[in-house]
């Protein structure tokens, strides 16, 4: 009863003022509000548009890095299953020895392969190009490599991979700062099974015995010797971050040494008949 009371003329001017004060509906206010939100969402998608941007370079630069300091093998080759020896009734006929060239390489427990191209023995040059000279001023001469790291070298000069003697292989460590073929020595341990292809298609398997890390002036004679009493594979890379700059090499050597699996499959080559036409030192 006593609410009516309250209810006196004298607020109604009030409550008209704030009607008045309020934006007609589809006005000014409205439209201000639109261009707001308007405004954000347009913002928005240019952050995520910048954010995508800097993901997309972030994840480019290590892809780039990985390339320069991981090895990242291509698609694993399995090596072939080698085919049985036929059983021979006969006594066949004396064929001449062929030298077997090895043309494919696989580190099987690490999935990996790579061609094989072989190299002669060539020049010792420095990182300008100047070939390298003895105290006596003679020429030294190295084992050739392969301007690839997706590619190893053997020296036609050493002995067939199987044969026995010893089998000389280099690659890269790295070429032109992507990492090569070789860049897995250092990781390799005792026992890991390293199995060559010839170019017959015949394949023969190999067993890590060491890996050795020497300075550039402190590597075995028996790394380049051909024969090492015995029969082997030897495996040779750069190795270390120290950098000689006059002979553009690293200062230090990667040596992996591996044997046959099989020590029965041993080849003994024939041994060099001399030539009656030539001169013999006396």
């Amino acid at each position: 009863m006593d609410e009516n009371k309250h209810n006196t003329p004298e607020s109604a001017p009030e409550e008209k003022e704030i009607e008045t004060a309020r934006p007609a509906e589809g006005g000014p206010g409205e439209a201000n509000a639109a261009g707001t939100g308007a405004g954000k969402g347009g913002r928005s998608l240019r952050n995520t548009i910048l954010t995508c941007v800097s993901i997309a370079l972030v994840l480019f630069a290590a892809i780039i890095l990985l390339r320069q300091y991981v090895y990242l093998p291509g698609k694993y080759e399995a090596p072939p299953t080698p085919a049985p020896t036929p059983e021979v009734s006969a006594t066949p006929e004396p064929t001449p020895y062929v030298k077997k060239i090895p043309v494919m390489m696989y580190f099987t427990a690490r999935e990996i392969s790579f061609p094989v191209e072989t190299v002669g023995i060539v020049p010792y040059t420095d990182s300008k190009g100047n070939e390298v000279k003895a105290e006596d001023g003679s020429t030294v001469y190295t084992m050739g490599t392969v301007d690839s790291e997706k590619v190893a070298a053997w020296l036609d000069a050493s002995a067939s991979p199987g044969e026995y003697g010893n089998a000389i292989f280099n690659g890269h460590v790295s070429w032109k700062k992507v990492a090569g073929v070789f860049s897995i020595l250092p990781k390799m341990e005792a026992g890991e099974e390293i199995v060559i292809e010839y170019d017959d298609g015949s394949t023969m398997s190999f067993t890590v015995t060491s890996v050795d890390i020497y300075g550039i002036d402190e590597v075995p004679d028996t790394v380049m010797a051909y024969d090492t009493g015995d029969s082997r594979m030897t495996l040779i890379t750069c190795y270390g971050e120290s950098w000689n700059s006059s002979l553009g090499t690293r200062n230090q050597r990667c040596v992996v040494v591996a044997k046959p699996t099989d020590s029965s499959r041993i080849i003994t080559p024939p041994a060099a008949t001399a030539d009656p036409n030539e001169d013999c030192d006396t």
